[in-house]
């Protein structure tokens, strides 16, 4: 276990180095072991002299460029060794360097360059051959070409990977951005049909008290509280709307609300979906603006169908409180817990955080303390003043 931890952390250190130090030290090897394997005589070989050694140096430093320029770099490593070996001077290890070039090109490259390097290589090794190098005959010719070629072809296919990972992940950036939207645009309906009845009930009211203003003035008094306190949550619905971003209008019909009276119902129908529900309200939640009820409803509603779909569990329990201007629910089960799964679309918690984000207030979803999976979200509001 802790060799695994030390290997993860040396692997976490070499993704964080800059690519220019990596491919610093890339070369650094290269040139000791181009110096190192390349330096015998005879056998046909000459001595190494000074233009060899420029050669080899040739063929070696310019991968410290490795990523910034892979075709320039890959072309005079290539011209060099061809040189060497033209020369008659022993190759050594350098042409695991020209490898190492091939993988850059076909890795970083766009196809057409792939393919002038492919040629410029290929050119190279065929003047090699032509030339009479010492051990660089037709089978190593022959090898040397599908070498070179299998290794360009990884290079490009790791290239292709990448691109492909690259481009799935602006892909699901980009659904999540429109499921994002869409949540935002879905709430500012909702939110809509709250402040639209309040705003109608404040009618009424105003309409009854003008009415018995000197007839029944308990009533008119009555009246008045009312207008007093559903106007206060219907300010604090119109501040949270003008928060929200709306990309388009809609025009689809809205359905009444949910809310906390509702939720014995949700819990009923999830239970006889088969998962049993245990609920504990608070029996006092008449403070609670309609939207943060409507908010809290659809997060105990996600939450309750994700642990009905995918948890495998045998019961839940849902727990709700409000006091002191905040409603604080959290939603548990006994199953096997968070899995990374989020539904078919991953748009469930996506909508959860959006409701929450409304009201400033906090979501938390992981493992619970006894297993299973926990929803714990928080839900602050103004609180009514007495």
């Amino acid at each position: 276990m802790q060799s695994k931890a030390l290997s993860e952390s040396a692997l976490e250190r070499i993704r964080r180095t800059p690519p220019s130090r990596i491919d610093a030290v890339l070369a650094t090897c290269f040139v000791v072991t181009g110096l190192a394997t390349t330096g015998r005589a005879g056998a046909g070989y000459p001595p190494r002299d000074a233009l060899a050694v420029g050669l080899i140096l040739a063929a070696t430093l310019p991968y410290c460029a490795r990523r910034l320029a892979p075709v320039p770099v890959f072309a005079i490593s290539v011209a060099a060794v061809a040189a060497l070996f033209a020369r008659g001077n022993p190759g050594g290890a350098l042409p695991m360097v020209i490898a190492v070039g091939a993988y850059t090109v076909g890795a970083y490259r766009p196809a057409r360059e792939v393919v002038a390097a492919a040629v410029w290589l290929n050119a190279a090794l065929v003047a090699m051959l032509i030339a009479g190098s010492p051990g660089f005959g037709v089978p190593e010719f022959v090898t040397s070409v599908a070498v070179y070629a299998a290794t360009m072809l990884a290079g490009w296919t790791m290239q292709s990977r990448r691109l492909r990972l690259d481009a799935a992940e602006r892909g699901q950036a980009e659904a999540a951005g429109r499921a994002a939207a869409d949540e935002r645009l879905r709430i500012a309906q909702e939110l809509h049909d709250v402040v639209a009845h309040s705003l109608g009930v404040i009618a009424v009211q105003a309409g009854v008290g003008t009415h018995v203003l000197d007839a029944d003035p308990a009533e008119a008094r009555r009246a008045l509280s009312n207008i007093s306190r559903t106007s206060r949550s219907s300010l604090a619905e119109i501040r949270r709307l003008l928060g929200l971003v709306r990309g388009r209008e809609s025009t689809a019909p809205f359905a009444p609300t949910a809310g906390l009276a509702d939720l014995e119902r949700l819990a009923l129908e999830i239970a006889e979906a088969g998962l049993p529900v245990t609920l504990e309200v608070a029996d006092d939640t008449s403070e609670v603006p309609p939207g943060v009820e409507l908010a809290a409803y659809r997060i105990v509603q996600e939450a309750l169908t994700n642990t009905l779909r995918h948890a495998h569990a045998h019961q839940a329990t849902v727990r709700l409180e409000a006091r002191a201007g905040t409603v604080h629910l959290t939603v548990s089960d006994d199953g096997s817990g968070p899995n990374g799964r989020r539904g078919s679309s991953g748009h469930g918690l996506v909508g959860m955080r959006e409701r929450v984000a409304v009201y400033g207030g906090s979501l938390e979803v992981g493992p619970g303390p006894d297993g299973g999976c926990r929803v714990d979200a928080t839900l602050p509001y103004d609180d009514p003043a007495p």
